[in-house]
């Protein structure tokens, strides 16, 4: 008895403290999500199953996943993410959404007025729109998340320089919102963040080949290491390689 009044006189005395400003009282962790929705393009797709699989583990966890080969955010006037993510979060009603958009993305972009190829500067700043415009429709509602992957190292160098240039503007739109996490991949998928590897080191000490052999894709196996590790972020247990920050 003496306890619960000692715990219920702290919690008084924090709230008032922080109410005269003080303190700033923690933020409660949020609640492990019970609905994730799981979007994107080919980079999504293996990974997509994946996490399906490893979150059917999970009691009281329902998924949805959506992908489509070939689509990104730079051709909405072929395929509207926008308005497929408008629709899936209105049916699903997720608290969790993951994302993994971009290795189609570095090509002209049609807007209202004219289309913006990828070499002007303008590229840049409709893209970092786009990627925003998602962001806030899926944090929307005040109880929902995200976590946007990063791209992975690539084979080619020109598609290695456009995923970066990919990354360098998710990674500043997710720092600008709460409830946005920038997911880093390439730890995970690579020994050294830059550089290229269709190989990791496996739990056993022996390589495992984790790369599709386009060198931009996973295979399955990176799909299974890439949804473990997701899975285990998501759930606070410790992982192989850590994310770049939950806001």
């Amino acid at each position: 008895m003496e306890t619960r009044i000692l715990g219920q006189w702290l919690r008084w005395l924090a709230a008032w403290i922080a109410a005269a400003g003080g303190w700033a009282a923690p933020e409660e962790a949020p609640a492990p999500p019970a609905r994730i929705l799981i979007i994107g393009d080919s980079m999504m797709n293996l990974p997509a199953h994946a996490l399906e699989l490893a979150l059917a583990g999970k009691s009281g966890v329902a998924t949805r996943a959506y992908t489509s080969i070939g689509t990104g955010l730079a051709r909405l006037d072929s395929f509207d993410w926008m308005a497929k993510t408008r629709t899936l979060l209105e049916e699903f009603n997720p608290d969790l959404t993951l994302v993994w958009f971009g290795t189609n993305d570095r090509q002209p972009m049609q807007t209202a007025d004219r289309i913006i190829k990828e070499e002007e500067p303008e590229w840049q700043q409709e893209y970092a729109r786009r990627v925003g415009a998602l962001m806030d429709l899926i944090i929307a509602h005040p109880a929902a998340r995200m976590m946007w992957l990063e791209l992975p190292d690539m084979r080619d160098d020109k598609i290695q320089e456009d995923v970066l240039l990919i990354n360098r503007l998710v990674g500043e739109e997710a720092a600008r919102r709460p409830r946005v996490e920038f997911f880093r991949t390439r730890p995970i998928l690579g020994h050294r963040p830059g550089k290229f590897t269709p190989y990791v080191i496996g739990p056993k000490g022996l390589p495992v080949q984790v790369r599709d052999p386009d060198g931009m894709h996973l295979n399955r196996a990176g799909a299974d290491r890439l949804a473990e590790n997701i899975v285990k972020a998501i759930y606070g247990t410790n992982t192989e390689a850590g994310t770049g920050g939950s806001r």
